[in-house]
């Protein structure tokens, strides 16, 4: 296609070489002629074929004006081509902007690969939280149902083969702080894993499954993050036969706040230089509850939870804390 264009290109410059060498040749010496030079014959051809006109050059000779109604009925020819190939171009834009070719710098954000009915339930409380979201999906109909859900600066949409891996890029990955694999056979969520850790050995993955069977496949790979689905419903189920007040708090904190006032379960890393650093667990929790209203109420270390750890229990630099906050001072704690 590309040596198509080249040679099209190349015959349309002969061409046009062509007729200017025979205007120059009829128009220059001959009496009562204003074109006199090559320099001439080119600058009328271009005011010509521009649709200028200016006017301060024209052939006077019968095939010095034929080449020139030549140049004025090829100067309509160019301007349509140049109308139609700029909305073209621009159609081409919007286009590639929509599907997102031309990716983002969103950093520290959420990442969903794959789009069904589970993903979608997940992206809606990611994006209720005020997270930053990618998407990445294979199929037009779920980009565009995606846009008319989320039409925020929270939230972008890449459609992309979803095994083309050097395209993920474009949702940089690199940057992500979790990637959520979303895919209904857990053979296939298992089989993609592989394939992306294998191109993206660092990033956090996220993936629920049916069969718990798999869960030592997916630590293998490095997966830190697995629901089991079965398992998460079950244990819910059951908290709501026999322990039903338990079960409403337990989903109240899971679930992202929409007021102020409504309590959810966050946590928060000590980075370093942060003011609780080598303090202890209990003088941390009477220090948070008294001052900020904030229930501490675990610690991860390295990926292993510690719930309600014993009072001397010091607090070190990237410890993640745990705790219970409503909208107004769950943000303090960062500051502390």
């Amino acid at each position: 296609m590309k040596l198509k264009k080249l040679l099209i290109f190349i015959g349309w410059v002969t061409l046009y070489n062509l007729l200017i060498y025979i205007l120059y040749s009829v128009e220059v010496g001959h009496e009562g002629a204003n074109i006199k030079n090559l320099a001439d014959t080119y600058w009328y051809s271009l005011v010509t074929l521009t649709t200028v006109g200016y006017g301060d050059f024209f052939p006077v000779t019968f095939w010095g004006r034929f080449i020139g109604m030549v140049f004025v009925l090829g100067s309509l020819g160019m301007l349509g081509y140049i109308l139609t190939e700029l909305g073209l171009k621009i159609s081409e834009y919007v286009k590639k902007r929509e599907m997102g070719y031309f990716g983002t710098t969103m950093k520290d954000h959420c990442i969903i690969i794959g789009w069904n009915a589970f993903s979608k339930q997940v992206a809606e409380q990611i994006i209720k939280a005020g997270e930053n979201l990618a998407i990445v999906v294979n199929q037009e109909a779920d980009l565009k149902a995606i846009k008319q859900l989320y039409n925020n600066k929270n939230c972008f949409i890449l459609l992309s083969d979803l095994n083309d891996f050097d395209n993920l890029i474009k949702v940089n990955i690199t940057d992500a702080k979790r990637v959520y694999i979303s895919f209904e056979n857990d053979t296939d969520t298992l089989v993609y894993t592989i394939s992306l850790k294998k191109q993206y050995d660092q990033i956090k993955c996220v993936v629920a499954i049916e069969n718990i069977e798999l869960k030592a496949s997916f630590n293998y790979l490095g997966v830190q993050f697995i629901i089991p689905k079965r398992e998460i419903v079950s244990k819910f189920i059951a908290s709501y036969i026999f322990e039903p007040h338990v079960a409403l708090l337990t989903e109240d904190l899971i679930s992202t706040s929409t007021t102020e006032e409504d309590l959810d379960i966050c946590e928060t890393i000590l980075t370093p230089n942060h003011k609780l650093i080598g303090t202890s667990y209990f003088d941390s929790f009477v220090n948070l509850k008294k001052n900020k209203g904030i229930v501490l109420v675990a610690v991860s270390r390295n990926f292993e939870l510690i719930k309600n750890p014993e009072d001397h229990f010091k607090l070190l630099e990237n410890d993640v804390l745990i705790y219970i906050a409503n909208g107004k001072n769950k943000e303090t704690i960062i500051a502390t």
